[in-house]
């Protein structure tokens, strides 16, 4: 955790800063030790205040024992007090912290004006864009120990639920006994809400489960992923009931290699955008590139969607260290759709897959 708070500091130096003000939840969290939601955006849990000696967590008087439980000894809890934009500000001013950065993403208007009220004048919010955001995008071995739990927890559940996938069941309860699975087997919970998507219902690359019954043959999509100590996993497979039709064997056969395409090319130095071409080219010369309607991935960490992104067009480059999802995707209107996708982590040469649940393989 010193050296996440030592990464900020070098950060606070490069971009001639007397301290920041880290207020969104995931890096709160990233720098904190402490995995603590707000109960809205105008009901905060808590700021990290990092200065170019210190990093202190701000936080109410009800969260201050339980923080201190949690947080990481190198960082100290400090009960922030009320209204506490304003006595954030106020403690700027004294402390002669004149020029700080903020998180423009997540900090509402009123608690900036709260505490420009506080610094009366005596300094300036600088807004930092994803600055911190991009503090973690390149995972350190206790995040991947982590992410990589998380991720077999998932694999296992999903194998073993849809063993007893039956015609008649419906989304909600596929659904439903995927997330307690995976609490019964040791997550806090799903990290996003589970998603089926059956028949037609799976042309939605999101979709809310439904109470639609399963038919023979047609794609069912499973979009699941367990959350554990902070950090999700995220998988994607595509099954079926019984014998597949034969326009979803094509489909699958096109998403499958466009899957492994994309995990066996990409690697450390290229572009995000380069990256989805990798899988976006097989789909497109299967001609079915206008139904690939979203990015090859995204990053994966404390947060679902996090940098980097695998999106047409990206131009950042991919580093080791980076976890990132590989999932291409069909989507047919009327009919229905394959999306299947699988974790990877970017290595110096090449990438290594964490995920390890089955998948079927090509049809002849």
């Amino acid at each position: 955790m010193s050296e996440r708070i030592a990464r900020i500091q070098a950060m606070l130096r490069e971009n001639d800063l007397d301290a920041v003000i880290v207020s969104n939840p995931p890096n709160r969290s990233f720098l904190s030790g402490f995995f603590v939601d707000d109960h809205g955006p105008d009901e905060s849990s808590g700021v990290v205040l990092v200065d170019r000696s210190r990093a202190r967590f701000l936080t109410s008087t009800v969260n201050a024992p339980w923080a201190r439980a949690e947080v990481h000894p190198s960082v100290a809890v400090v009960d922030w007090g009320r209204p506490w934009p304003l006595k954030l500000g106020q403690l700027l001013r004294d402390e002669g912290l004149k020029t700080v950065g903020i998180e423009d993403n997540a900090l509402t208007v009123a608690d900036y004006n709260g505490i420009l009220k506080g610094l009366a004048g005596a300094g300036e919010l600088r807004l930092l864009g994803e600055h911190v955001d991009l503090l973690r995008a390149c995972k350190d071995e206790e995040e991947l120990a982590t992410i990589e739990t998380v991720i077999r927890i998932t694999d296992r559940v999903f194998e073993e639920v849809t063993r007893n996938v039956t015609v008649g069941m419906t989304e909600q309860e596929l659904a439903a006994r995927l997330d307690q699975a995976m609490r019964d087997h040791g997550a806090s919970g799903p990290a996003f809400g589970t998603i089926v998507a059956s028949g037609p219902h799976a042309a939605r690359p999101h979709h809310d489960p439904t109470d639609r019954p399963f038919e023979a043959g047609e794609p069912i999509i499973i979009d699941m992923g367990a959350g554990l100590r902070g950090y999700a996993a995220d998988l994607t497979r595509t099954i079926w009931i019984g014998e597949p039709t034969e326009q979803l064997k094509s489909v699958y056969n096109v998403v499958f290699a466009a899957n492994q395409a994309a995990i066996a090319g990409i690697s450390s130095g290229m572009t995000g955008g380069e990256a989805d071409a990798l899988a976006r080219s097989v789909i497109e010369a299967a001609g079915h590139g206008e139904a690939f309607t979203h990015s090859l991935g995204h990053g994966l960490g404390i947060k679902v969607h996090e940098a980097p992104s695998l999106r047409k067009g990206d131009e950042n480059r991919l580093e080791p260290g980076h976890v990132v999802t590989i999932e291409p995707g069909i989507y047919l209107e009327g009919w229905g759709g394959v999306r299947i996708e699988d974790v990877v982590v970017i290595e110096q040469d090449g990438a290594r897959v964490l995920t390890g649940a089955e998948k079927h393989p090509p049809f002849a």
